[in-house]
């Protein structure tokens, strides 16, 4: 891709959720979970000041119970620079990924590979081996041959809990799947783009 493609296919302003996506230290990211960690030790201190009847302590719960929301949105702006990051990778493919936003987001879980005219098409048996090296999970879904594609499944499967690392599983697996299948593969079959949906 080049770089005016790359940087025309993703949010020209990535979200907290999309920088937090690229890291492994998104879960350390999610406010909400951070603002629950510093409500309950706001809750456990004035409890423990209650009980031990020195109210002087008052201002040191108070900048403990700050301390994991204020961890958390320092790790957030560290992660702004993550657009950058997502358009120079996207510059080194031979092949355009579209739809990026989408998995940064947290909400793709599949990819659709494209193949140019004449490019012949790996078969299940070559190609699930080769995805299975990556990841077990990672499934050949459809093959499509009168259009030329093969439908991916990433395999990671949502959590309730904690989303954002399951986020940061799925953007992670897609460039692992990228690096050591999808690249190579395109020597010898040539993919036109890549659509995550």
């Amino acid at each position: 891709m080049s770089p005016v493609e790359a940087n025309e296919s993703v949010a020209e302003k990535f979200t907290n959720v999309m920088n937090a996506t690229t890291s492994s230290l998104s879960p350390l990211c999610d406010l909400s979970v951070a603002s629950v960690v510093s409500g309950l030790v706001l809750a456990v201190g004035l409890f423990v000041i209650r009980h031990s009847g020195n109210a002087s302590s008052l201002y040191a719960v108070l900048a403990v119970a700050a301390c994991p929301f204020l961890a958390s949105y320092v790790l957030l702006l560290t992660l702004r620079g993550a657009r950058s990051v997502v358009v120079g990778w996207l510059t080194t493919l031979p092949f355009a990924v579209v739809n990026l936003n989408v998995l940064l987001a947290g909400m793709g879980d599949t990819i659709e590979v494209f193949f140019e005219p004449g490019a012949a098409l790996p078969d299940r048996s070559r190609l699930q081996p080769m995805l299975d090296r990556v990841c077990d999970d990672i499934l050949l879904v459809k093959e499509r041959p009168d259009e030329r594609s093969l439908e991916i499944r990433l395999g990671v499967i949502d959590s309730k809990r904690m989303p954002q690392r399951t986020n940061h599983q799925r953007y992670q697996r897609l460039l692992d799947l990228v690096a050591q299948v999808l690249v190579p593969l395109s020597i010898t079959s040539p993919i036109s783009r890549v659509i995550v949906f």
